[in-house]
């Protein structure tokens, strides 16, 4: 008897807000397609705890609980984030749900981007969620040089006068 792999949604969760956003959108086609939810937290450390509260918790911030609706599946990883996602594809069926964090190209150059690895590797089509305008907002903020070159000369101008000629 060849039985077909039953189709899923699988999803990296972490407590990021663009991880967030990417749980409650791969809940929602979960409960959509009316196919499994497997929710894969990845880490690469091995003295990390491994027990479900990363995930536990990630439910209540982004949905208050775990869904009645859809059936929830938790799993560990120790590897990389790509390769621990991409390996529990199963079938052409499934979707890969991971959040964007559009934080750039020197970020994505330096830790490798999560939906373009999943892209590469993932044998399912991939949904990457962007993140939420707040995450957006709070990154520009966070830049190591606060002033964009047209805010520096714009400050240089106000403040500088004499300077002007």
């Amino acid at each position: 008897m060849n039985t077909k792999p039953r189709p899923r949604v699988i999803v990296g969760v972490d407590r990021s807000l663009h991880g967030l956003a990417a749980l409650r959108v791969a809940t929602a086609e979960a409960a959509r397609r009316g196919v499994p939810l497997c929710a894969v937290h990845a880490c690469s450390e091995l003295g990390a705890p491994h027990d479900f509260t990363e995930i536990d918790t990630a439910f209540t911030e982004a949905l208050g609980a775990f869904p009645r609706d859809v059936e929830v599946h938790r799993e560990l990883a120790i590897t990389p984030v790509i390769a621990a996602l991409t390996c529990r594809v199963r079938c052409p069926g499934d979707l890969l749900v991971v959040g964007n964090s559009r934080k750039g190209w020197w970020h994505a150059l330096w830790s490798g981007s999560v939906p373009r690895g999943c892209l590469r590797k993932a044998g399912c089509p991939v949904l990457a969620v962007p993140a939420p305008e707040m995450a957006r907002t709070v990154w520009r903020h966070r830049r190591w040089w606060p002033y964009r070159s047209d805010d520096l000369w714009q400050r240089f101008e106000e403040e500088q006068p004499s300077l002007r000629g």
